[in-house]
């Protein structure tokens, strides 16, 4: 089964923000007081310029112009950028968190675990029944970008 999610989580706020400002679809409330904005390629490219420069290594998506407006988005909040790619159990997935405009972790990318630690850094807690802050906050309701962008629609 496969599993390809971009994606911000932050403050509904700062998320419904960002996609007013690129034109995006609407944010989606997760648990815990935050949203994520399912990105799809056809939407970061409709804010980030190319030709794309300094595309960083282990992500698909996440170039320096893209990490210069997370920065700019969380000038005075936080946000995590995250990218999964699974297929039949292998792959990976990056994440960096962003903190006042500064970067507070990655970018990096691995097998597992990028994602968690960055939601971490945000404060999501991790309660029973939950196993990791990724599934504690909800990330793990769809296993594709589409199908978040198809609950943002309603």
């Amino acid at each position: 089964m496969s599993h390809f999610v971009i994606g911000i989580v932050g403050k509904p706020e700062a998320l419904e923000a960002f996609a007013e400002k690129h034109s995006l679809h609407l944010p989606i409330e997760l648990s815990q007081g935050f949203s994520l904005l399912p990105l799809r390629d056809r939407d970061i490219a409709s804010f980030v310029a190319s030709p794309l420069s300094g595309q960083l290594h282990g992500f698909n998506c996440l170039s320096e112009q893209l990490l210069q407006e997370l920065r700019l988005a969380s000038s005075d909040t936080f946000l995590v950028y995250f990218e999964t790619e699974y297929f039949g159990g292998m792959g990976a997935q990056g994440a960096v968190a962003l903190i006042d405009g500064q970067l507070a972790f990655g970018p990096e990318s691995a097998e597992f675990g990028t994602i968690n630690r960055a939601l971490a850094l945000l404060g999501v807690a991790v309660n029973p029944p939950a196993h990791d802050e990724l599934e504690a906050i909800g990330l793990n309701r769809h296993r594709q970008t589409e199908h978040w962008v198809a609950e943002s629609r309603g």
